[in-house]
C-alpha cells in the first residue's frame, strides 16, 4: 500500500554528497565553489583564499590575511562622501548677535547654504533631471545645452551649496568647454565662420569687420 493522502514524507537523514553524489558534483569532482568551501573542505585547489590581493608580497602572505588595510567595497556615492566631507554640512558660526550675522552675510563671509546638510544621490538626479527638461524646453536647439547639463550635474556630486570652492574647481571644465561652444555657436549663427571649410565663403572676413557700406 502506498502512503496515505496528505501524510507528509519524512526522509532518513540529509541529502549529502555520499548519498546523492549526481546532486554535489562540486563535492563528489573536488571543485570548490568559492575560496572558502575550498579552505573549510581541504581541497587545495585555490592558491590563496582571499578573493581579493593584499598590499604586502606573498611572503607575507599572512599579513594579508590580517586585512590591516581597509579595503573599500562599497562603492555608492552615499557610502563614499563621509569620507571627503561632513554629510551634516559645515560647522555653522555663532554670532554674539543678530547685527554682526548680517554684516558677514552682506560681505559674503556668512552663506546659509554651506551649513546645510549634503543632498543624496536620489536628490541630485531629481535634481539634474528636473534641469535637464527645463533646458530642453527652454533651448531645444541649442548645440550647447548637453555641456550645461553635465556642468549642473558636475556641481551637484561635489555639493557645490555646501563647499563651492571645490565643486567650482572640479567642474571648471564644463564651463570652459560650454563657453567655448557658445562662441563658436555665435559665429556659426551670425556667418562669421564657417563649418565644413574654406569652399564656403565667409560674409565677413572678421566679426569686427567695418561695414563700409555705413561708414
Amino acid at each position: 500500500m502506498g502512503n496515505r493522502q496528505g501524510a507528509a514524507v519524512r526522509c532518513e537523514g540529509m541529502p549529502s554528497a555520499d548519498t546523492h553524489p549526481a546532486a554535489f558534483p562540486e563535492y563528489t569532482k573536488q571543485v570548490p565553489l568559492t575560496p572558502a568551501m575550498d579552505q573549510k573542505q581541504g581541497i587545495g585547489k585555490y592558491k590563496k583564499y582571499d578573493e581579493s590581493m593584499g598590499p604586502f608580497p606573498e611572503a607575507f602572505d599572512f599579513a594579508n590575511q590580517l586585512k590591516l588595510t581597509e579595503e573599500q567595497v562599497n562603492q555608492s556615492y552615499e557610502h563614499q562622501l563621509p569620507f571627503h566631507m561632513n554629510i551634516d554640512g559645515n560647522k555653522k558660526p555663532t554670532y554674539s548677535t543678530s547685527w554682526e550675522r548680517l554684516v558677514a552675510y552682506h560681505h559674503g563671509l556668512y552663506v546659509p547654504e554651506k551649513y546645510q546638510a549634503t543632498t543624496t544621490a536620489d536628490d541630485i538626479r531629481l535634481a539634474v533631471a528636473d534641469f535637464s527638461e527645463k533646458v530642453h524646453k527652454d533651448s531645444p536647439k541649442d548645440a550647447c545645452k548637453y555641456l550645461q547639463i553635465e556642468e549642473f550635474r558636475c556641481l551637484n556630486v561635489y555639493q557645490y551649496q555646501t563647499q563651492p570652492e571645490v565643486a567650482a574647481k572640479k567642474c571648471m571644465k564644463w564651463w570652459n568647454e560650454m563657453q567655448k561652444c557658445q562662441w563658436d555657436q555665435t559665429k556659426f549663427n551670425a556667418g562669421t565662420t564657417y563649418i565644413e571649410g574654406p569652399q564656403m565663403r565667409r560674409r565677413r572676413p572678421y566679426i569686427f569687420y567695418p561695414d563700409f557700406k555705413y561708414a
